[in-house]
């Protein structure tokens, strides 16, 4: 099973989360507050997903989703993603 890495558990980010169990895809999904935060939504979406930092799901996935405001594009894991492939609204190097 592929898995993808979610950082970002706002609007997007949770809606993709959402859609990718039910189309064969684990999921590991981060937001800013920390893995403990996510445990409602983790349980929400079954057993094919789990909470991480940042970090963690950037490396855990097959391909990462970048689903994060902007202005905290500085935060994000850079040496995590480099080895990814990274799907973001707006390309991070502009």
């Amino acid at each position: 099973m592929t898995t993808m890495g979610i950082i970002g558990a706002g609007e997007v980010g949770g809606q993709i989360a959402r859609a990718a169990p039910a189309n064969g895809y684990e999921v590991v999904i981060a937001n800013s507050r920390g893995p403990e935060t996510l445990e409602d939504f983790v349980a929400e979406l079954g057993p094919s997903a789990r909470a991480a930092p940042a970090a963690d799901a950037a490396e855990a996935g097959d391909f990462a989703v970048v689903a994060v405001p902007l202005k905290l594009v500085d935060d994000l894991p850079v040496e995590a993603l480099a080895e990814h492939r990274v799907i973001t609204q707006k390309p991070l190097n502009s």
